[in-house]
């Protein structure tokens, strides 16, 4: 089996469902698992009914693709997840702003997150909006330039000992976890998407959206507007 692939494994972990998708593209969908959480599933314990449901499927997946399934995305409906608005603003004092200033700020907003919440993981960073010399933009060129900046930006976080214990699920499988979406995040912040949970993060996955700041290294076909920062942070 080959490890190289564009194909992606999206694995929602709800109250009243599992689901597990596998995409070949954006529109493709070559795999669909899903079983309802019901009052049997909760007395047999949510973590146990987790491991049956990825012991009977991976091995399903990899038969069907012909290839191993190395990495797998989580949405997870979770209240536990943390969500921190926080803006940054630089004034160039005369000397213009330009790309490689955006993201030190970008770079500079992130350690002080995390420095403030070191129980905790960032799993998505999005910039909300752009204030160029007082006026407001949801995105900018490539090629800007201006005297004065603010970024509003959105982090999703997740506790460490959460992320650590569906790891250490999944691990069992030889499969490591590639991104984290909250399951609410998605609802609240995407509902022009159609589809389900899934679908959505797949949707965002493979769109690769120019103001999602990627906090992990992937070879990607289209290259993002931030692909760059973790490039150079991360």
């Amino acid at each position: 089996m080959s490890s190289k692939t564009s194909i992606e494994t999206f694995f929602y972990i709800g109250h009243e469902k599992l689901s597990l998708y596998v995409f070949d593209g954006i529109d493709k969908k070559i795999f669909v698992k899903e079983i309802l959480i019901n009052n049997f599933n909760k007395k047999k314990n949510l973590n146990n009914s987790i491991d049956e449901f990825l012991r009977d499927n991976i091995i399903k997946i990899e038969k069907k693709i012909n290839k191993f399934v190395n990495d797998i995305n989580l949405i997870i409906s979770d209240t536990n997840f943390v969500l921190i608005q926080a803006s940054i603003k630089k004034n160039g004092k005369g000397d213009k702003i330009y790309k490689k200033d955006l993201n030190y700020m970008l770079f500079d907003l992130k350690q002080q997150i995390k420095e403030n919440n070191m129980d905790k993981t960032i799993t998505y960073m999005k910039i909300n909006n752009f204030i160029v010399d007082n006026k407001k933009y949801l995105s900018i060129n490539d090629n800007f330039e201006c005297s004065e900046l603010s970024l509003h930006v959105d982090f999703t976080c997740l506790s460490n000992e959460i992320i650590d214990n569906f790891s250490k699920k999944i691990k069992k499988y030889q499969i490591r976890i590639d991104k984290i979406f909250s399951a609410e995040y998605l609802k609240e912040n995407f509902e022009n998407y159609s589809g389900n949970e899934c679908q959505i993060a797949a949707k965002l996955k493979y769109e690769n959206d120019e103001n999602e700041v990627h906090l992990i290294s992937k070879t990607v076909e289209k290259i993002g507007f931030f692909e760059s920062f973790f490039k150079i942070f991360n």
